[in-house]
């Protein structure tokens, strides 16, 4: 392969992705927002898993959000997000008690964030059905609550921010 081949490719993949920011900048507002649902809901992950998972219409062919949101969070190039999408994106991570908070200021970190949060959701809907599965063992025993020194599974990690790695 020679060096212009090489050079043609890698514009054209950059250039692919640069495409698709108009498409990823919808995807996450409206991921962003779904969000606003009542955390630990195992609907809300539910909704948001099917909301990745569902496909849109770019150029003409059909792709699978979560691929958008893969695409981005690959680019090489630095693309300035908007400033809205960036301040939606950091109050979703405070409100989710994510800490310390990531970059959120490029296209790639964003799509980074989103799926850092999809998993977060996944692990508080875990944690209620976790919860919930204690108090109905515990009811059909005959008791209300856990017994005396014993505590429901996850509940203390609930409590503690979402620790994330540089």
């Amino acid at each position: 392969m020679n060096e212009k081949e090489v050079v043609t490719g890698t514009e054209g993949r950059c250039g692919r992705q640069s495409r698709l920011l108009s498409n990823f900048e919808e995807i996450a507002q409206t991921f962003l927002n779904m969000l606003s649902a009542e955390q630990g809901n195992a609907k809300v992950f539910t909704s948001l898993q099917d909301y990745l998972d569902g496909s849109v219409l770019i150029n003409g062919a059909h792709c699978r959000r979560r691929t958008v949101v893969l695409a981005i969070h690959d680019m090489k190039e630095d693309v300035e997000a908007p400033a809205a999408l960036q301040a939606n994106t950091l109050a979703k991570l405070d409100s989710l008690k994510v800490r310390p908070i990531p970059q959120a200021a490029l296209h790639r970190d964003i799509a980074t964030c989103i799926l850092r949060m999809e998993v977060i959701v996944r692990l508080e809907a875990m944690q209620t059905l976790v919860e919930t599965t204690n108090v109905l063992v515990n009811q059909s025993a005959g008791r209300l609550s856990p017994a005396l020194g014993q505590t429901p599974s996850f509940a203390s990690a609930r409590k503690v921010p979402r620790h994330i790695p540089n």
